[in-house]
């Protein structure tokens, strides 16, 4: 099932058998919403499990030889670079971007304006509004680009730089952090002005079952022994 106005590249495969040993045909599908771009090869399976569907939202820009697998989520907007691998059951939130040969684990999360780089490599949830890269992913900072781009403003870009520096910088665990951004910055929030970012970073995190990518910081460089 698709929208309007989607645009299909060359040798693009939609709706193909989920590569998956528990898939013994059931009836299954793929969603695909308006206003998509997919590119040369791209190619996106369909569900497992009788009456599921691997869902692509509105508006998602999906490059040459992207790999969307059974019963993943694309949100809004998305933009998943050239190469790209989605393993199954992952879900992208709005206007994440995945740079060109990332791979993603099964079961990750990619949440709102989130940016992965090229050649990283997910197996944790990468939370909203932020920066990751590396393999193995590592969480470097806040998205300002994606953000500004979103028309989020500097007061909100301000607490969620320093939701990321109680996150990752003061060596809380993920409780305490989530209890601090909920006691420190929360009362300084309001409608357009981070509280909606806020909550939906603290939402997420506590959403999590494969487990938050808490790696922060440079990826050491490979050396002599």
């Amino acid at each position: 099932m698709a929208g309007l106005e989607n645009r299909f590249g060359a040798g693009v495969a939609i709706g193909g058998t989920p590569m998956d040993t528990k898939y013994r045909g059931e009836e299954t599908e793929v969603r695909i919403g308006s206003g998509n771009t997919f590119f040369e090869y791209a190619t996106v399976h369909r569900a497992n499990g009788e009456g599921n569907a691997t869902v692509v939202g509105d508006g998602n820009i999906i490059m040459a030889y992207v790999h969307v697998a059974h019963n993943c989520r694309v949100g809004n907007e998305c933009v998943l670079t050239n190469g790209v691998q989605l393993a199954g059951h992952v879900e992208l939130g709005d206007r994440a971007n995945i740079g060109g040969l990332a791979g993603v684990h099964q079961f990750c999360r990619i949440g709102t304006l989130a940016m992965v780089g090229a050649h990283s490599y997910v197996n944790k949830d990468i939370p909203p509004y932020m920066l990751a890269v590396g393999n193995p992913c590592r969480v470097r900072g806040l998205n300002s680009v994606g953000l500004t781009r979103a028309g989020v403003g500097e007061p909100a870009q301000s607490l969620l730089r320093r939701a990321y520096r109680i996150i990752y910088r003061t060596g809380l665990n993920l409780t305490q952090a989530l209890a601090r951004i909920e006691d420190d910055l929360m009362p300084h929030s309001s409608p357009g002005k981070g509280q909606e970012q806020l909550e939906g970073l603290v939402r997420f995190i506590r959403a999590s079952t494969r487990g938050i990518e808490l790696r922060g910081g440079r990826q050491r460089e490979a050396g002599p022994a």
